[in-house]
C-alpha cells in the first residue's frame, strides 16, 4: 500500500508540473523582440521600461530610442531647442555656429556634418548616430537610411510648441513645458520693465542692409521680431506691418525710407552683405538721416548673426539684450 501511494503521489506531481508548464504566460512581444532585434518597440508613448517607442512623425511612424544619447542635428535650427532641454548633440550643421556668440561654448568639441543645404552622409553613418532630427526633405530619405530620424515641418510649430514637441520626442517633455512656464514669467516681467519707459504707442522697426537692397521684417523672420513684437508685444509702424507681417519680410527702396520707417520711434538695423561702403552710402544718405529715430539715437544696429536664430535657447538671450538695449536708451 505505501508504494502504491507514492506512486500516486509522483504521478500527481509530474501532471501538476507539466499544467504549469503548459499555462505558463508566453513571452511578452516586447521580449521577443527583444531576443531577436535586440530591441523594444513600444506603443505610442514612450514607458518607462522600453528602450525604443513609436514617434508619429510628419513622414509616419518612427521607432526612436526612449532615452538618445547620440543625437545629429543636421540643421542649425533645432539645435537650441536641445541645449535648452540640457542635451549636446554629437553633431551639428554649419560652421559658423560653432562661433556664434550664444553657442560657441555649449558646442565645444561637437563634430559639423556639413551646411544646412548639403550634408555628408558619411560623416553622420561614421559618428553612428541614435537618433536624428530634421527639417530637411532633401536629405530625409537617404538620412532616415542611417538612423533613425524624425522630420519636423519647418514651420509647422511656433518655438514654444516647438520645444515641447522636441521634448517629447527626447523624453524630456515635462521640463519643456516647464521652460516654456518660466519664460512665459520672464516676458511678463521684462514687458513690465519697459511699460514705465516706452509708452503704447511707441513703434519699433526692423531694417536691414543688404548689399544695395533693403529689407524690413516682421514678427516670424527671425532679427529679434519674435521678441520685438510676438514677446514684448511693441508695435511696428502701420505701413511696416502691413507690407511685412504677413510674409515676415518686405523690400523697398531708398527713397521711401522715411515713408516705412518715419513712424518709427526706434530702428533695430543690420547689416548682412556687400561692401562696407554700401552700408555707408545708405547710412550716410539724407533718406536715413532724416528718421526721427535716427535724429533721436534710437537705433541699434544688431549683428544678424547672433539675432538670425529664433529658437529658444537664442531667444531667451536676445529678450534680455533687446530689453537693456530699449532701456539704455531713454
Amino acid at each position: 500500500m505505501i508504494a502504491v501511494v507514492l506512486t500516486l503521489v509522483l504521478m500527481l506531481s509530474a501532471c501538476g508540473q507539466a499544467a504549469n508548464q503548459g499555462n505558463a504566460p508566453a513571452s511578452t512581444s516586447a521580449e521577443v523582440a527583444k531576443s531577436t532585434n535586440d530591441s523594444v518597440v513600444a506603443s505610442t508613448e514612450p514607458a518607462a521600461d522600453a528602450e525604443y517607442w513609436t514617434y508619429e512623425s510628419d513622414k509616419g511612424p518612427v521607432q526612436i530610442p526612449r532615452n538618445p544619447q547620440r543625437i545629429v542635428i543636421p540643421v542649425q535650427d533645432f539645435i537650441g531647442d536641445l541645449l535648452t532641454l540640457g542635451v549636446t548633440p554629437i553633431a551639428i550643421a554649419g560652421n559658423d555656429i560653432l562661433n556664434h556668440p550664444y553657442f560657441k561654448e555649449a558646442l565645444t568639441g561637437v563634430e559639423v556634418v556639413g551646411d544646412d543645404m548639403t550634408v555628408s552622409l558619411e560623416k553622420i553613418t561614421s559618428l553612428e548616430p541614435d537618433l536624428i532630427i530634421t527639417y530637411q526633405e532633401d536629405t530625409y530619405e537617404q538620412i532616415s537610411k542611417i538612423a533613425p530620424t524624425v522630420f519636423i515641418p519647418w514651420g509647422k510649430y511656433d518655438y514654444k510648441e516647438r520645444l515641447i514637441e522636441i521634448g517629447k520626442i527626447l523624453n524630456k517633455e515635462q521640463q519643456a513645458v516647464k521652460w516654456v512656464a518660466d519664460f512665459n514669467q520672464k516676458l511678463e516681467a521684462k514687458k513690465a520693465e519697459l511699460a514705465d519707459l516706452i509708452a503704447a504707442d511707441k513703434k519699433v522697426a526692423i531694417f536691414e542692409i543688404a548689399g544695395k537692397e533693403l529689407y524690413l521684417y516682421g514678427s516670424s523672420y527671425g532679427r529679434g521680431g519674435e521678441i520685438i513684437y510676438n514677446g514684448l508685444g511693441l508695435h511696428a509702424p502701420d505701413l511696416v506691418q502691413e507690407v511685412a507681417f504677413k510674409e515676415g519680410w518686405a523690400s523697398l527702396s531708398l527713397e521711401t525710407l522715411p515713408e516705412y520707417l518715419g513712424e518709427a520711434d526706434y530702428i533695430f538695423q543690420g547689416f548682412s552683405r556687400g561692401v562696407e561702403q554700401d552700408k555707408l552710402d545708405i547710412l550716410d544718405s539724407v533718406f536715413w538721416q532724416s528718421l526721427p529715430a535716427v535724429k533721436a539715437g534710437h537705433v541699434f544696429t544688431y549683428d544678424l548673426k547672433t539675432y538670425y536664430l529664433s529658437d529658444a535657447y537664442a531667444l531667451d538671450k536676445q529678450l534680455d539684450e533687446i530689453v537693456t538695449l530699449l532701456k539704455s536708451l531713454q
